[in-house]
């Protein structure tokens, strides 16, 4: 007999695909993502049906030496496909990192 591994469910997951520079550091909830390209997808862990999720995204980039900053909270539901783009963070518009 071989074993399967188990079937995930994509209605009980969220997605997020976030783009943002490839040489830009991503953190979810304060932890680093060890993810490294222009657009990075990740799956949730199984989420309850009904409820919303949140999660604070930072994006981090240097830009003249100065690193930039960059955050969002993003709201989800099981299911959901949610899009975050960091693509301006090396715009002047960003303040740097104090």
């Amino acid at each position: 007999m071989v074993a399967q591994a188990p079937v995930t469910n994509t209605n009980d997951i969220a997605r997020i695909t976030v783009r943002l520079p490839a040489d830009a550091k991503l953190f979810v909830d304060n932890t680093e993502c060890p993810l490294s390209s222009a657009v990075r997808t990740f799956a949730t862990p199984k989420l309850e049906q009904g409820k919303k999720y949140y999660y604070t995204l930072k994006a981090e980039a240097k830009q003249n030496g100065q690193t930039v900053v960059q955050s969002q909270r993003v709201t989800m539901t099981a299911g959901q496909q949610v899009n975050v783009d960091f693509g301006n963070i090396n715009s002047t518009a960003w303040a740097a990192k104090e």
